[in-house]
């Protein structure tokens, strides 16, 4: 198998943080940096949130985002989420500007709240009506509290991302419960996993995803290149089905 790799198909990654963390440097702190990154691996473009706002701050890493994307057209911002009403007020303020298209949960474990609806019903019924997608880490909120707080908001489109090999046994039976859930695949490195997935649910609910920078943004896009899928899937997971989410 060669080393060297050129995607063949479009790449919009669905998933990169961007800035530096309180207690950890990006390896990629600036944005000029981060479009040589894409570059390298052959992304076109990126779904970038600000992991200030994933840990710390919603408000004021979404406040940074503009910094990063508003000469970049290859990148497209994410708005954190909180459950407070500041939060929320923001950003309705951002969506009546006409710049959101998704939404991201915040770190839930991080900040000790429970992902239930007396506490986040005011943005996902506020996410829901507006036609808005939300983001949720499957790494940093746990899938019983997802699956259990989602039913109570069926309209509402949902991402779950960072699905590891140690979720395998959830992932099928959450997708089933949760038919507006797609799956973001940045660590879904089962044997199969992802063929398997095509073959119950279609190529349709999949969506290419590096996690970067937690993760290297090359080592998934690479992986689908040489799964047993069609080229028409992977056209879909790379780029098309997270075009249909956020602007559909």
């Amino acid at each position: 198998m060669s080393l060297s790799f050129r995607s063949r198909v479009p790449v919009f990654d669905a998933n990169v943080g961007i800035g530096n963390r309180h207690d950890r440097r990006s390896p990629v702190d600036s944005p000029g940096q981060l479009p040589e990154e894409m570059s390298r691996h052959g992304v076109d473009r990126a779904l970038v949130y600000a992991v200030q706002g994933e840990w710390i701050s919603p408000m004021q890493g979404n406040d940074s985002l503009a910094v990063w994307t508003e000469e970049n057209e290859a990148l497209v911002p994410q708005f954190v989420a909180g459950c407070d009403s500041g939060s929320l007020r923001q950003l309705c303020n951002f969506h009546r500007n006409g710049v959101v298209s998704s939404v991201r949960l915040h770190n839930t474990e991080e900040c000790r709240l429970p992902f239930v609806s007396w506490l986040y019903g005011d943005l996902l019924a506020w996410l829901s009506a507006e036609g808005i997608p939300l983001w949720i880490s499957l790494v940093d909120t746990p899938p019983a509290e997802i699956v259990d707080t989602l039913g109570g908001y069926p309209d509402l489109t949902v991402v779950l991302v960072g699905a590891h090999y140690t979720h395998s046994m959830m992932i099928r039976p959450m997708m089933r419960v949760l038919p507006n859930a797609f799956l973001e695949l940045s660590r879904y490195e089962n044997i199969c996993g992802i063929e398997k997935l095509v073959r119950e649910f279609g190529a349709g609910r999949l969506l290419y995803g590096s996690f970067f920078p937690r993760y290297a943004m090359g080592p998934m896009l690479f992986a689908l290149h040489h799964l047993e899928i069609s080229d028409g899937d992977l056209r879909l997971i790379c780029a098309a089905n997270l075009e249909r989410v956020l602007y559909d």
